[in-house]
């Protein structure tokens, strides 16, 4: 299976990359860290699959998939993304996307998402995604009963989901960046996250924060 990647963080493609290396089975043929950029690869490459995210620089990731979907029939995609929402999923499965995959759901997840196209099957209706969203969200808002972020945490995790760096929350917030990455780590003990990525992954799907307009990798990408 022949595969592009699409998110503007070079880290996130590379990460991808690699994970998918050691499967004979796929092969990255094409990258792109914008939406005109795929555009063209796809056209270079005619990639079975386009692993997309829904926050590029120059366009949604819905509306991409809803142009590779009209112009390149043959090219299935798969939302990889940091975000998992009933809007955003609705919007990917909508456009035509095949399978939508959070960033912090790890390779399995990934794989068995591709393991689906290479055997044929179907994409999901909207409304099903829509209810394997409530059935996640139903779940971990279960696991995360008695999770009570302080005030200045939230602060901290809300800017940390826009895609703000430790210093840049510090500025922001009149505090030390030390004093924020002190706060992260609460959070993630709180939130049982192992990473900045899972832990804003997991306050969205269970409502304390709402996904953000220009979120990037740049926050969630630090220890």
């Amino acid at each position: 299976m022949r595969i592009m990647i699409v998110d503007d963080h070079d880290i996130v493609r590379e990460g991808v990359r690699a994970a998918l290396s050691s499967d004979p089975r796929i092969e990255v043929v094409a990258e792109a860290s914008s939406g005109k950029e795929a555009l063209r690869r796809v056209r270079q490459t005619l990639p079975d699959v386009a692993l997309v995210d829904l926050r590029l620089p120059d366009m949604r990731g819905e509306d991409l998939t809803r142009e590779l979907v009209r112009d390149f029939p043959s090219t299935s995609v798969i939302i990889l993304t940091t975000y998992l929402s009933e809007e955003t999923v609705r919007g990917a499965l909508e456009a035509g996307a095949v399978a939508y995959v959070t960033k912090a759901a790890g390779l399995p997840e990934l794989v068995a998402a591709l393991e689906r196209v290479m055997d044929g099957v179907a994409a999901p209706a909207a409304a099903e995604g829509l209810q394997i969203v409530r059935e996640l969200h139903a779940v971990v808002s279960s696991r995360m009963t008695g999770v009570t972020p302080t005030p200045q945490q939230e602060r901290v995790l809300e800017l940390a989901a826009q895609g703000f760096t430790n210093q840049e929350i510090g500025t922001r917030l009149f505090i030390s960046e030390s004093t924020v990455r002190f706060h992260v780590q609460k959070l993630k003990s709180k939130f049982e996250a192992r990473t900045k990525t899972e832990l804003i992954a997991k306050a969205i799907r269970t409502g304390f924060i709402a996904p953000a307009g220009e979120a990037g990798m740049s926050a969630a990408t630090e220890s």
